[in-house]
């Protein structure tokens, strides 16, 4: 593939992202999210938010780095006290819709004509990453404890499109907050005909049943705790009987108190998987999830639950389709390992806010770059790799910054060095270059 395509199709994207973020209603943005209560005297918002994009791709952000590029989008001056007063809890709302805004409202892949997706309009991913924060931190972000202390840990749920990598949801929260409680965050998002892929941990019934309402359909394991009957004749269904029976199973269930209805399907794991699932179960140190016999047994098969008909996927389908949900985790591993949603500001809850939601608002563009890239190889063989894209975007982010910013790279190098490279005046310390001096006079 002619590295040219490439690099014409990489601009063309960070120039779509420029007109688009300048096309925004920002100040709508920012007043819907509580952010801006009054017109903006000097700095006005789509600066400010071409900066905050544009400095999403630097690893390492302070308030004095914030401030300086924010005066270099709008052509003022502007100090790191002024942004530091306007920083609220409502920075992460406002910038939370700005992604879905930019990233979410994307030309929508083609649905494909045939295969198995092809019935549904989306594919909507739903996962949450976890990050530990400094312990000052644990009223606001709370995360485990134990008797004497308090801990602090960041929880992030994100809502994506798989086939156009839109950015449909993003939220911060402790991580107290766990995915039960985060499984209706979906409901904000999904829309008829939407599939609905997520993990176990968001396993709650009422969830299932209204995005069933909604038109949606959903595929998700299923939890083996939650009652089983038998559809037809509401008597309670024992699984690992009738798998023992038949070897398979593919019916229509009722699961738990609400008798929600849904598609079971059981199929057999090669006997290797199966062996390691009930080798880690039985390792397991909390006594509460010790596995009974019946359990261990199950362990030995693919629990399936969804509302997508067999006329529409074949039971031996599930399971496929199933391991699409593993593309979230390569999302967040390329997030943490190469762009950076590690490093955070964390002198206080609102400038670790403002340091996530701009990390994540380049996490965004480099994820709709890499759709654009495949799209560009859809004629040929060759396919892009999400990992190694964020590991090069990542390393070259002071290009991808000086384009957003409209300047140069070396005009970037000339600012930072300009205000970044000295000592602050301090009065209560000497640095060394002052120290050095005064022993040299003497």
């Amino acid at each position: 593939m002619p590295t040219k395509s490439i690099d014409q199709v990489l601009g063309n994207e960070l120039h779509n992202i420029r007109q688009e973020l300048q096309g925004l209603d920002s100040e709508g943005l920012a007043r819907g999210s509580g952010f801006l209560r009054r017109s903006p005297r000097k700095i006005p918002m789509v600066d400010f938010l071409l900066a905050l994009v544009g400095l999403a791709a630097e690893c390492f952000l302070t308030l004095e780095r914030v401030a300086l590029v924010i005066a270099l989008a709008a052509k003022c001056s502007y100090s790191k006290q002024a942004l530091h007063k306007r920083l609220t809890p409502a920075i992460e709302r406002f910038l939370a819709r700005t992604a879905t805004a930019l990233f979410g409202q994307l030309p929508e892949a083609r649905s494909p004509r045939q295969g198995w997706l092809a019935p549904f309009r989306r594919v909507l991913l739903h996962d949450s990453t976890v990050e530990p924060l400094p312990d000052h931190l644990a009223q606001l972000f709370p995360g485990s404890r134990n008797k004497h202390k308090s801990f602090a840990a960041l929880k992030i749920q994100f809502v994506g499109e798989m086939r156009s990598s839109q950015v449909l949801h993003l939220s911060l929260s402790g991580f107290t907050r766990n995915d039960q409680a985060a499984s209706l965050d979906i409901l904000e998002v999904v829309q008829p005909g939407d599939l609905v892929l997520r993990d176990l941990g968001y396993f709650v019934l009422r969830a299932f049943q209204w995005i069933d309402e909604v038109g949606a359909f959903f595929l998700s394991r299923l939890r083996t705790d939650v009652s089983i009957r038998d559809a037809r004749t509401g008597r309670p269904l024992n699984l690992a009987a009738e798998l023992r029976r038949h070897g398979s199973f593919d019916q229509k269930v009722l699961l738990g108190e609400q008798k929600l209805a849904v598609r079971l399907v059981a199929l057999p794991v090669p006997e290797a998987v199966a062996n390691e699932r009930r080798r880690k179960a039985k390792q397991n140190r909390d006594k509460r999830c010790h596995p009974n016999a019946q359990r261990l047994f199950l362990l030995g098969w693919n629990l399936l639950i969804t509302n997508v008909p067999k006329c529409a996927w074949p039971a031996k389908i599930l399971p496929a389709v199933y391991r699409l949900r593993w593309r979230i985790e390569m999302i967040f591993k390329a997030w943490k390992s190469h762009l950076g949603l590690r490093q955070f500001h964390c002198r206080s809850a609102n400038v670790l806010r403002l340091s996530i939601m701009t990390k994540l608002l380049f996490c965004a563009l480099v994820y709709r770059c890499c759709q654009s890239l495949e799209l560009l190889c859809a004629q040929t063989d060759r396919h892009v790799s999400l990992q190694r894209l964020a590991r090069i975007l990542g390393a070259f982010a002071c290009l991808v910054e000086a384009f957003l910013l409209g300047t140069t790279a070396e005009r970037l190098l000339e600012h930072a060095l300009a205000h970044h490279a000295f000592y602050e005046q301090r009065k209560d310390r000497e640095n060394f270059c002052e120290l050095l001096n005064e022993l040299s006079t003497k």
